[in-house]
């Protein structure tokens, strides 16, 4: 091996120790200079919940250098709101703090240990409810606890139809929702039970679609306030009408 290959390995060595040393060196400074000293925290994604009460939840002080802030530290601080789902946490030089909050989004209430809880599409109960939220959501009740999970799909099928809002029944006339292993009943405002069987959400898309084709025909023919009930879960692509005299089809 000659001279110069032999003293390669050395060179890059040293350079590679330079360039690391001058990496740190200018990471210090960054993080002793006032050019990046805090003046704004711009909070944004912002719609139920209060401003002032993230403000307080927030680990920051202002003129603290914005590369000494810990951002893990911030978006725990601010998840730990029972109404925020996610936060991302960024820096916006030289002298801003970005934080885009993703809400919770209540679909439904339900009650658990005696207290009203929000319940969101994924079935988890996130805050405690006002008995108002009784007029504003539909109640979910439930065979099993963890069917609040397992039988999830049902909640995102709810939350789809509030978003699509094209839909019979549409989702400002649900009442009460029951979540069972075998059977899930959905009963509206005006007294109709609709049976659906738990499904992955894409089938319960496609039985709401056909649940909207039989709510068509009710309204078109005079009959929706004598239908008593409608089941889905018969095989086939099948549904049971059930009229209040008692009449099927």
């Amino acid at each position: 091996m000659s001279g110069g290959a032999r003293r390669f390995p050395v060179i890059l060595g040293t350079a590679i120790l330079v360039l690391a040393g001058l990496f740190y060196g200018g990471w210090l400074l960054v993080r002793e200079m006032d050019l990046f000293a805090l003046e704004r925290v711009r909070i944004e994604g912002l719609k139920r919940v209060p401003e002032r009460e993230l403000r307080e939840l927030l680990p920051v002080r202002k003129g603290e250098n914005l590369f000494r802030l810990d951002l893990r530290e911030i978006k725990a601080r601010l998840e730990s709101h029972p109404w925020v789902a996610s936060v991302q946490v960024s820096r916006d030089l030289p002298r801003t703090v970005v934080i885009q909050v993703k809400e919770e989004d209540p679909v439904a209430v339900t009650v658990l240990s005696g207290k009203l809880y929000f319940l969101n599409s994924a079935g988890r109960a996130f805050a405690e409810a006002p008995r108002e939220a009784l007029f504003d959501y539909p109640v979910v009740t439930v065979e099993a606890e963890e069917l609040l999970q397992e039988e999830a799909d049902f909640l995102r099928l709810m939350a789809w139809v509030r978003d699509k809002d094209i839909y019979l029944p549409c989702y400002e006339s649900f009442s009460q929702v029951y979540l069972g292993r075998e059977r899930i009943l959905l009963y509206t405002k005006e007294g109709l039970r609709i049976q659906f069987e738990p499904k992955p959400l894409a089938a319960l898309k496609a039985d709401y679609r056909k649940l909207d084709r039989i709510m068509t025909y009710l309204y078109r023919n005079g009959l929706y306030r004598k239908a008593a009930a409608i089941r889905l879960d018969y095989p086939e692509g099948r549904a049971l009408l059930a009229y209040r005299e008692g009449k099927t089809r």
